[in-house]
């Protein structure tokens, strides 16, 4: 589960406070902190280390890449982030500021999509608990062709059918 923050974001999401769940933790609340939040927090993507990094780098040139990732964690180990591994390419982190979600992953373009459905249902964590197992997260991702690559799928069959016929 996500908790919410009251780090104000570029799309007027509020969230609880960063510095206030830090202190409660015994942790500092860093301008490197509040940044790497920011920019997840307020991101439309869900966004990698990477991206996060190379963001960060406009406003704070030379964070290394290893600090990127420690304070990623630190906040998905605080819930106000989902770390969401996908089979194929890095791990992702989302606020889920809105709800808890599923997403969806196109297996051409690569681009990753908010489903508007739990990514855990209460049917889902019953039937593990009939297997003795105590759900507390899950991700749902599917797996796909999104709108756009389905249209050019078609798109390149029909001039790829045209072009056989006019030989």
């Amino acid at each position: 589960m996500v908790r919410h923050m009251s780090t104000e974001t570029n799309d007027g999401r509020t969230t609880r406070g960063l510095d206030e769940l830090l202190h409660d933790r015994g942790l500092r609340n860093t301008p490197q902190r509040q940044l790497i939040y920011r920019i997840v927090a307020s991101s439309p993507q869900h966004l990698s280390a990477v991206d996060v990094q190379r963001q960060l780098e406009k406003a704070m040139p030379g964070i290394s890449l290893p600090t990127v990732y420690a304070t990623l964690d630190l906040f998905a180990d605080l819930g106000i982030v989902r770390k969401i591994a996908l089979a194929d390419g890095p791990v992702i982190y989302d606020t889920g500021q809105h709800n808890p979600h599923a997403h969806m992953v196109c297996r051409r373009c690569g681009r990753i999509f908010d489903l508007d459905i739990p990514p855990v249902s209460d049917a889902d964590a019953t039937a593990a608990a009939h297997q003795g197992f105590a759900v507390d997260s899950g991700d749902l991702v599917l797996h796909g062709l999104c709108a756009d690559c389905r249209a050019l799928a078609s798109t390149s069959a029909a001039e790829t059918k045209a072009s056989a016929l006019t030989r």
